[in-house]
């Protein structure tokens, strides 16, 4: 799976849940963010745009899970 479909699955899922992210998600989730971390020096001006606004999404939707 690529890192822009794990990230809105778990944005999915936290909308649609009432308990928020399960801590398997919790886990995905952050291992994504660190694979963006890894990622995002690397890539083009074009690209690095896209990602780092998934980076936005992810690491706002784990601020949202944990008040």
């Amino acid at each position: 799976m690529t890192l822009d479909t794990v990230i809105s699955g778990c944005v999915t899922y936290y909308l649609e849940s009432h308990e928020g992210l399960d801590p398997q998600r919790v886990a995905i989730l952050e291992s994504c963010l660190e694979d963006l971390d890894g990622l995002l020096p690397e890539l083009p001006d074009e690209a690095g745009d896209y990602f780092e606004r998934l980076q936005a999404l992810g690491t706002l939707l784990l601020a949202a899970h944990r008040p």
